[in-house]
Formats: C-alpha cells, sequence, structure tokens
C-alpha cells in the first residue's frame, strides 16, 4: 500500500464520476477531502463532522481560492454505499483492532476520529486497520479502511 496522507483514498479504482458541484467563493478543495454543501449550495471542504450537506469525497484537486461562488466545478465522488476508501486517522487515538466495526466521526475534512462513535447523518465504518510500521512512519494514528452509512441521525 502506498500511505496518503491526502484525506480520503480508494481502495480501488472508481468508474466514471460524472458528478460534480458548484465551488464556493474562495476555496481550495484537495483530492481526497470530504465535502460539503454550504449554506447557499456551493461545494467547501471546511467541515469538521459529517452533517446532512455531505456530499462525498473530492476527486481531483480544484483551485477556486481566487474566484466566485460557482466559478469552477468540483467533481466528487458521492458517498455511496461500500465504497471503500483508506484515511488516516487523526487526533491522539491510535487507530486499533478494536475500532473496526465502529461507525465514527470526521475529525477534519481528510480523517477520521476513531474514538468519536456519535455520528449526525453520515458516517464512516472501520472495516480493517494498518498500523503497519510504514503506516505509522506515513502517519502516527495509522490508517483505516472502510465505508460511509448514512445514519439518518445521531447513533
Amino acid at each position: 500500500m502506498v500511505y496518503s496522507t491526502k484525506g480520503f483514498q480508494p481502495a480501488s479504482p472508481i468508474g466514471n464520476l460524472g458528478l460534480v458541484y458548484m465551488a464556493q467563493a474562495a476555496v481550495e478543495i484537495a483530492a481526497g477531502d470530504a465535502i460539503f454543501s454550504d449554506a447557499t449550495g456551493y461545494a467547501t471542504n471546511v467541515g469538521t463532522a459529517f452533517a446532512n450537506t455531505f456530499l462525498g469525497v473530492a476527486a481531483k484537486d480544484s483551485d477556486n481560492s481566487g474566484g466566485s461562488d460557482g466559478d469552477l466545478n468540483i467533481a466528487y465522488i458521492p458517498a455511496q454505499a461500500r465504497q471503500m476508501y483508506w484515511v488516516k486517522g487523526a487526533t491522539t487515538t491510535l487507530v486499533a483492532g478494536d475500532h473496526v466495526g465502529l461507525t465514527v466521526d470526521l475529525e477534519a475534512n481528510d480523517s477520521i476520529d476513531a474514538s468519536d462513535t456519535t455520528c449526525l447523518y453520515y458516517g464512516f465504518v472501520i472495516t480493517k486497520v494498518d498500523v503497519s510500521t510504514a503506516a505509522v512512519a506515513a502517519n502516527t494514528q495509522g490508517f483505516a479502511k472502510g465505508y460511509f452509512v448514512n445514519t439518518a441521525d445521531e447513533s
């Protein structure tokens, strides 16, 4: 595995994305960032918890830092059932084997908080962890493999 600390990374190839969303003004979104619809209907990567405005994962880097609302379209991978991703753990909690099966929340737009199981609308189900020497060298808290799930309400 190639360890990337750039957000949610698909664990297998993804076909034709075909989905775009107009970017919010003055936003720079990196491939792998979790993206959300802001209050005015534009895509942003500003979010530290899943919400009902969660759209999915940015498919490529998109820089609208010098633009206005809607100047740029963001290609994204929707939060579809069972699409697997590798993502880095964050905070001070090492992703561990006892986290497998848990549904956890975001820590930032590019990482999860394995200790936070309070999820509103969406969560990330951990199916596998990697805390090998190479994984921890790339990210101190290791990596988790999993998928997004709609929780409908706080669980």
